[in-house]
């Protein structure tokens, strides 16, 4: 089996004590109920996995950085794009420069605060950071509103990529009106020099996702998590179903490798990497196909 001698994982979240703070004070405003519905669909997920929990006391930056480091070499993954869920730009700042050479840092924050424009040049300038990450739902806005565009100009201007969740989310609090990929048909047009990723396959909205994919050739699609949204599927669906499709629209050069890694005792989704080299493997790809896939294209992405 083949599997490319250098790989970088496009997709972890970053769980910090400072992200885990900003998670609690954002459930702290929601309805009870609401509450209640996000705890249940995260103990259902990990059930329908047999998978352990997040650790109940995250550990600092500091910490959760030798834990990456550790994690990474174990996997044999050369460089990572990590974003928090939850706006805690201190942390992400510093665990990027623990290792610059091996985390690649994308922020996140409400884009529709125009003030954020300059937040991010900043971030972008001084930070090293090198990737947005939005997610719509949460913060109830439409990806193509116009009081994005001060943040997606800087986008351009400083030639980072954008990755917006949309489709379904593991959290029940948020809100599917926001999830339409869609939304990313204008601003593909109005802002051309931007790398659009749309993560996971479009999370049920995989028509959508690839149709937008062959319009724009700034638009990507990454691979990230196990994709078990293919059970809601109109048609019996798998994961290699979504790789030879994508391959057969967009060929090799603008889908993602991504693990959606995320939290602790868990770590490194090293399933996730050997069912999708798997699956490559099996769709008798080339050496160079998957190549892109599993290090080039983001690379490309992020070192310009």
């Amino acid at each position: 089996m083949y599997r490319p001698a250098t790989i970088t994982d496009s997709h972890i979240h970053l769980s910090t004590a400072g992200t885990a703070r900003a998670r609690r004070t954002r459930l702290s405003q929601l309805d009870e109920r609401l509450v209640e519905a996000y705890h249940g669909r995260w103990s259902r997920s990990l059930a329908s996995r047999d998978e352990q929990g997040p650790e109940t006391d995250v550990p600092d930056v500091e910490t959760v950085a030798r834990r990456w480091l550790a994690e990474l070499d174990a996997a044999g993954i050369d460089r990572a794009v990590f974003f928090p869920a939850y706006d805690a730009p201190d942390d992400l700042l510093a665990f990027i420069a623990s290792a610059p050479d091996r985390f690649v840092g994308y922020t996140t924050f409400d884009p529709t605060n125009r003030e954020n424009a300059h937040r991010l040049q900043q971030q972008v300038d001084e930070g090293g950071v090198r990737g947005l990450k939005l997610y719509p739902m949460a913060g109830h806005f439409h990806a193509d509103d116009d009081a994005c565009f001060p943040v997606y100009e800087v986008c351009a201007d400083k030639g980072i990529p954008v990755i917006i969740h949309f489709g379904i989310s593991i959290d029940a609090t948020h809100d599917l009106r926001y999830g339409n990929p869609l939304d990313l048909s204008h601003i593909a047009l109005r802002f051309p020099s931007v790398r659009w990723i749309i993560p996971h396959f479009g999370t049920g909205f995989f028509r959508e996702a690839l149709m937008l994919a062959a319009q724009y050739q700034n638009v990507y699609l990454d691979t990230s998590s196990s994709n078990n949204w293919v059970q809601y599927a109109p048609v019996p669906t798998t994961v290699a179903d979504l790789f030879r499709r994508t391959l057969d629209a967009l060929g090799s050069e603008r889908l993602i490798f991504g693990t959606d890694s995320s939290f602790f005792p868990r770590g490194f989704r090293t399933n996730i990497l050997e069912q999708q080299l798997a699956i490559c493997n099996d769709l008798n790809l080339s050496p160079a196909e998957m190549d892109n896939i599993f290090n080039d294209n983001i690379r490309r992405i992020i070192d310009g």
